[in-house]
């Protein structure tokens, strides 16, 4: 249902009605805006004459919030805070087309980040925005107009494209390793063991293929990637990670592998909802980040 025009408060009103919420003071309120007071009061009467309801009380030399002033305060502010983001928003832009990829942010970090420079060097006039989304979602409730997604290529009316294939690789700081020295498998048996909250299974997994017993392991779990590396370099114990998030590690040194990688079942898509699927600037994101896919 719409709301006729009229009762549609402006900017004014309602930057005078949290003006005087924060105060509980129409004089103080005027003097924060600029205005007079008796402005203050007559935009108040305006914005409580659209709802129909009261939004403060006098008590002695101040004005309170009544019960409806202060539910209408939190979705004031927040009408005033998006109109501001947007403003925002549109100047920062200029004439650039936007382009918001909803993105796990370990593998921002670690794998896009890297490579990010040569898509920026081919497309200046795009303004690139990545937001964090963990789990799958539905593409007509937000603002995304492609993600990461880490799993099986399902994903309801949308195509999902190969990026990577994960490969976990049981990994030491140098530092850890000159402490708690690893001679061979079952020394692992002793460690402190990283691992993600969402994957309690994967270190009991990769201790069962490898024939050891994990009863005799410390535990510490983190909800990110992220923190299970700042884990690892402060030396804490050994973790079990997608490799291409610790290559850089690795190649300088500061990190050890302690075994082979292996394969999981699981992959990193690009996924493109079907109506954003002829949209320049996807097609041009898509080109770039499959340019690095690994072959099936």
């Amino acid at each position: 249902m719409n709301l006729p025009k009229k009762q549609i408060p402006s900017f004014q009103n309602l930057q005078s009605f949290i003006a005087a919420a924060k105060h509980n003071s129409f004089t103080q309120a005027a003097i924060e805006l600029h205005l007079t007071q008796s402005a203050i009061s007559r935009q108040i009467k305006e914005l409580e004459s659209q709802l129909g309801l009261s939004l403060f009380t006098r008590v002695r030399q101040r004005v309170v919030l009544t019960d409806t002033g202060t539910r209408f305060l939190e979705d004031a502010k927040l009408i005033l805070l998006t109109t501001e983001n947007a403003m925002l928003k549109a100047m920062t832009l200029g004439e650039k087309q936007a382009l918001n990829i909803a993105a796990l942010p370990t593998f921002t970090n670690r794998w896009i980040i890297p490579k990010l420079q040569s898509f920026i060097d081919q497309n200046p006039n795009l303004a690139l925005s990545f937001i964090t989304k963990i789990k799958p979602f539905d593409f007509t409730s937000q603002s995304a107009d492609a993600a990461i997604h880490f799993g099986q290529p399902n994903w309801p009316n949308a195509r999902c494209y190969l990026i990577s294939k994960e490969q976990l690789v049981p990994v030491a700081s140098r530092n850890y390793l000159a402490q708690h020295p690893i001679h061979q498998l079952n020394d692992l048996q002793q460690c402190n063991l990283l691992q993600l909250s969402s994957r309690l299974g994967s270190w009991k997994l990769w201790f069962e293929q490898n024939q050891l017993d994990i009863s005799f392991n410390n535990h510490l779990s983190f909800d990110q990637f992220s923190m299970i590396i700042d884990a690892l370099k402060a030396d804490l114990g050994i973790a079990l990670l997608p490799k291409y998030f610790i290559d850089q590690e690795l190649l300088q040194g500061s990190v050890i592998a302690l075994a082979e990688p292996i394969f999981t079942q699981d992959s990193y898509y690009l996924v493109i909802p079907d109506d954003k699927a002829e949209n320049l600037q996807v097609r041009l994101f898509k080109d770039w980040i499959l340019s690095f896919a690994e072959l099936k």
